[in-house]
């Protein structure tokens, strides 16, 4: 039976790829039925706002979240909160996310009757381009961290494109707020007994905006991935 699923667009500096990104996940309703949601802040570049006011006013059935807290977590979390879609997909607007891969994530979910599907870039068919050699051995190192610390038979925990059952994400405690939050929403998930899979992608680095990562992006992983791992479980679901 089909689902509806919301689709949770993050923009914060992006222009032509946020307008690229919301054309493309659009084109692909009503053929899945749901909605797709700009997040953003009122803190993005006035060229990023300049953007999303422009496609709120001529794509009517495009949604916009100003969230109220800061960083990546709330821009997530807070629409999560509102959504009543049966599945969510999270991702960015600088094109490292492709929407073409939507479709697959959905059919995935919905066939195998799973909680989780997430996009890989280390599983065979998945690829990176211009991902640059310090990234790619930071990226694999975690990869490699989760896997033997959760024993999962996964390829990624940190790449932030996922498809979710929603309830998934709303009974989970998270204490992330910033980047590592992309690591967490994984881990916190599996730790509760979340039946997850995956899909392979191939990456290509954003062509405008800029990216955040750094080797202090990458430690900072370190911290829900080591605590996520030892917290009982009741302190990581919402008490029902």
């Amino acid at each position: 039976m089909k689902k509806s699923l919301g689709v949770i667009i993050l923009a914060i500096n992006e222009v032509d790829s946020l307008r690229e990104c919301v054309t493309s996940a659009l084109h692909l309703f009503p053929e899945i039925e749901g909605k797709v949601v700009i997040s953003t802040s009122k803190l993005a570049t006035i060229e990023c706002l300049q953007v999303v006011n422009e496609l709120k006013v001529n794509v009517p059935k495009l949604k916009v979240h100003f969230q109220t807290e800061p960083f990546v977590a709330a821009a997530v979390l807070e629409v999560v909160a509102q959504l009543d879609t049966d599945y969510v997909i999270y991702m960015s607007a600088d094109g490292e996310t492709p929407t073409e891969l939507i479709p697959e994530l959905y059919r995935t979910i919905n066939e195998l009757n799973l909680d989780i599907v997430s996009a890989s870039r280390w599983m065979n068919r998945g690829s990176f381009n211009d991902y640059g050699f310090m990234k790619t051995i930071l990226s694999w190192s975690a990869q490699k961290l989760c896997k033997i610390l959760y024993n999962s038979s996964l390829t990624e925990f940190t790449y932030g494109f996922r498809i979710y059952r929603t309830g998934i994400l709303k009974k989970c405690v998270f204490r992330e707020t910033k980047h590592p939050f992309f690591v967490e929403s994984l881990l916190v998930p599996l730790r509760l007994g979340a039946k997850s899979s995956e899909i392979p992608t191939k990456w290509t680095a954003r062509t405008e905006g800029e990216s955040v990562a750094s080797l202090t992006t990458w430690i900072s992983y370190l911290r829900p991935i080591f605590r996520t791992r030892v917290l009982v479980k009741s302190k990581l679901s919402k008490a029902e």
